[in-house]
This record gives C-alpha cells, structure tokens and sequence, in this order.
C-alpha cells in the first residue's frame, strides 16, 4: 500500500484557538499489543468527561453541549475511557473510573493494543500511541497536495486549506524495542515529563511482550503550525497533534522539513512572513548550541555519569536555560523542571527500596508516627500536606516523597536518609517547589522570582547528588539572575 487520496486523515486534537495553518502528516500506522499503562495523568477532556458521566450524564449529546466539544471528539474520548477500563458501555464508571475521579490516579492496565505511528521519511516512530479508534478527518476537496478540511458541526463548521507534507522513505517495520519507547513516551509527556531512560534488562523483558498485529496502513495526522511567540526569537511552532504534550518533537520535525519543502516554507511564510520565518530558523540554530552547551554544563557539574539518567540531564539542562535565558515562561518551566527531577527519581527509588506503612486503627497514631519518623531522620519540620496524606500515600510527588520517608525511617542506608541529614529542611523546600510548580501552571502568581528559581535549581542537583550517586564533577555555582 502506499499514501494517496484514500489514506485516511486522522484528526486527534482540536484546531487551535490562535490563528494557525494545518498541514496532513504522513504516517505509517502499526498496530501492536504492548505492556504500556494507560495514562496516569488524565488530559482536561478526559478529566471533564469522567467526572460529568459520575455525576450522571449518560447521552453523547448532552456531553457535547456541556463542554462544548464536538460529538465525534467526545466518542473518542469515552473510547479512550473504556480502552483504559475506567468507564463501561452505556457511559457509566468502572470502579478503577470511580477510584480515579476520587484520587485523580489511573491505575496501569495489562497489555493492549495500541496504535503506534511512524515517519516515513525518517523511519522513526512518533512518541505516540493511541488506544482508540482515531477520528478521520471530513475532506471536502483535493487539489494536488492541497486538501480542504471541514472543522466543526453543522451550523457552526468552516473549511480549511491544508498542506498535505510529502511522505518519502520506505515501510520499515519497527523494533520491539521502538514501540515500548514511543509508548513510554506517551504516558511520561501526558505526565508533562519527557523521555525517560530504562534499566536496559527491564526494556528488553518488556520488549519480548510486544507483538504486532497485521501491516502497517498509511494516513495522515492533521497537525496545527501556529504563531508561537514565547520572547526567545521563536515565531512559530507546532501543537502536539495528539493533545498530549507540548508539540515540541512536532515542531523540529516540520522545521526540519521546511528546510527542503518549498511549499511548506510557503505556508510559513504566508502566516508569518519570511523574514520572521528566517528569525524563527536562526533562533532554533541558537536554541540547539544552547541546549547543549547547558547539557556540558551539567555533565561538568554532575559528572559524565548523569548521562545515564537521560531524562535527570534533560530537565536540569533545561533549568539552566532558564536561568540563561531569563524569561517569565522560562522560569515557569524551571519551576517544573525542577520537581520532574524528583519525579523522574522517586519512582524507580521507591521500588528499590519499597515503604512498609505501619498499621494502625487508632486515629492519628500514624500520623504522629510519620512526624516522629521524619524528625529522627533529620527533618526540622513536615508539611500539612504530607501529614494529611502519611496514612494512605497516593499517586504523585507527594505520595513519593511519603513513602520514601517512610522507606527511610526503617533503613539508615536509603538515600533519601542521608539526603534528609544533610539538608533538613527538604520536605518543606519539596513542598515550596511543589506550590511553585503548581502556581506556574494553574495559578495567578505565574513565575517564580530569581532567588526561588536558583534556590530550587540547588534543591534538583542536590537530588541528582544524593538520590543518584552523583558525586563526581565539580560543585554546583550558584548563578546569580539578573
């Protein structure tokens, strides 16, 4: 089989609400049964969805009109619910739909079978997955590699021009060990992490249950280049055509293409203009020796061995462009980042050295128990949160950071003890960044100040010290932000 005007177009994100151009991705489209969890983080339509169907809402329709989203989206998304077990037919909750709308967690599920979508030209696969039946596209007309899109519901739609990209390359089947990558991938970026890296044994057990399924058919994915402005000299960029993370994998990508696509840099042009198309160029050229002179940074500090903790080196480069670069946004990011360092660790830490909770019926007893527990460790304090939720730890930061004092308490040698001894006020400084984190994406204070920004930066290096090892390279200098 090979792309032509019956490849199917498969719209999985809504267009933008700023002004944009929509170009069709070609993909070859795997299908593959995979040992991935579904999402642990649900994405805002999943979220809406599931908690108005547990408060009763049981037609498509009324679902529609509520939220004001397409009823062909909303039957993609419930479809996504049932492939993750949380929601049955008829729109009514799992208990694990119950459970997640009550602790906001999503349970891993066994083995499914997933989409998985590869660049032709390049023979990668995209770092996406999907679960349900994908949403095609109207198309009302084609013109060469022109095709017109019709978006939105009757009385409310418009048409829309888009470029479809040239698909080149052969059908290659991928690895194995591509498909358990790309869905990782999935799940950390609808976590708002990036790529993480994997105990080698544990990718290659995880591999040998990945199956594949029939052929590979080829479609196109609707992606949005829209106007993208963050104040580093970008001008344009691409949204995550899968509603799931930030488009950034996209956006290189189609720059990439555009470089030897002449129609492609056209419609570039004709949104922003060629010389701010030129600027956006140069501005990812310097963004790249950016990015790795900020990696050598960190490989100086932390010594050669945090390159193998890929996703560690990812996030505190990242803060240390931010403090280089110096914007709000950037700074926001550094807020994040900051925290993905604990999130990324935390996890892999809890299962090497697992929390035993001690049991208890009397009220409080546990509580108390945490309290004195972090005390003996170190601690010059424990936050509300952590003493609300000591007794029953849920998923998320917060869950980690209690059963890793708990893990601690029992075990002189866990490294959250030692990391406790030497900086006693870490639950309270994991807490401030929490609330700062949490502030950079929802709240109204919006970016950190300079002083917090370095005073977290300090706070994800001693992490990588302590709770990987890292002892080698040189100490961490404080950098001062103007």
């Amino acid at each position: 089989m090979s792309f032509n005007r019956e490849s199917p177009v498969f719209q999985l994100a809504l267009p933008p609400r700023q002004r944009y151009r929509p170009v069709l991705l070609p993909v070859w489209v795997h299908q593959a049964t995979a040992p991935t969890g579904y999402s642990r983080t649900l994405d805002v339509f999943q979220t809406v969805v599931l908690r108005l169907c547990a408060a009763g809402v049981r037609d498509v329709g009324d679902l529609s009109r509520l939220i004001g989203l397409d009823t062909a989206l909303c039957r993609t998304v419930i479809a996504r619910l049932v492939e993750g077990q949380l929601m049955a037919p008829g729109m009514k909750l799992t208990e694990a739909g119950r459970r997640t709308v009550a602790e906001g967690e999503v349970a891993e599920t066994e083995p499914q079978l997933v989409r998985v979508f590869q660049d032709p030209a390049t023979g990668m696969l995209l770092p996406r997955i999907l679960v349900a039946d994908p949403v095609r596209a109207d198309l009302r007309a084609h013109r060469g590699r022109w095709v017109t899109i019709q978006f939105g519901t009757a009385g409310a739609s418009r048409e829309v021009g888009a470029l479809t990209l040239r698909a080149g390359g052969p059908l290659i089947r991928p690895s194995e060990r591509d498909v358990l990558e790309a869905c990782r991938s999935h799940d950390l970026a609808a976590r708002g992490l990036r790529s993480a890296s994997r105990d080698p044994a544990d990718s290659v057990g995880a591999a040998r249950r990945i199956g594949f399924h029939g052929t590979a058919n080829p479609a196109h994915v609707v992606c949005y280049v829209i106007e993208g402005n963050d104040g580093s000299g970008r001008m344009w960029t691409v949204e995550d055509p899968f509603a799931v993370g930030d488009g950034r994998f996209f956006a290189d990508l189609l720059a990439a293409r555009a470089e030897a696509d002449e129609q492609l840099a056209r419609l570039i042009d004709d949104m922003l203009g060629k010389g701010r198309r030129d600027r956006t160029t140069a501005a990812r050229k310097v963004d790249r020796e950016l990015a790795e002179d900020a990696r050598a940074d960190v490989v100086r500090t932390l010594g050669e061995e945090v390159r193998n903790h890929s996703e560690v080196l990812t996030h505190l480069a990242d803060i240390e462009l931010a403090l280089l670069k110096d914007t709000a946004r950037e700074r926001e990011n550094a807020a994040r980042n900051a925290i993905r360092v604990f999130e990324c660790i935390l996890p892999e830490l809890n299962e090497r050295f697992p929390a035993r909770i001690p049991p208890s019926r009397e009220p409080g007893v546990r509580e108390r128990t945490f309290v004195l527990t972090a005390q003996r460790l170190g601690a010059t304090s424990v936050p509300p949160e952590m003493r609300k939720y000591c007794s029953r730890p849920a998923g998320g930061l917060a869950g980690d950071i209690i059963r890793a004092v708990w893990a601690a308490g029992e075990n002189a040698q866990h490294p959250f003890a030692a990391f406790i001894r030497e900086r006693p006020t870490l639950l309270e400084d994991l807490d401030r960044s929490r609330i700062l984190r949490n502030n950079a994406t929802h709240g109204p204070t919006g970016a950190p100040a300079p002083d917090e920004l370095e005073h977290i930066r300090t706070l994800a290096y001693d992490a990588a010290r302590h709770l990987l090892g890292l002892s080698s390279g040189r100490t961490t200098i404080s950098k001062r932000v103007n």
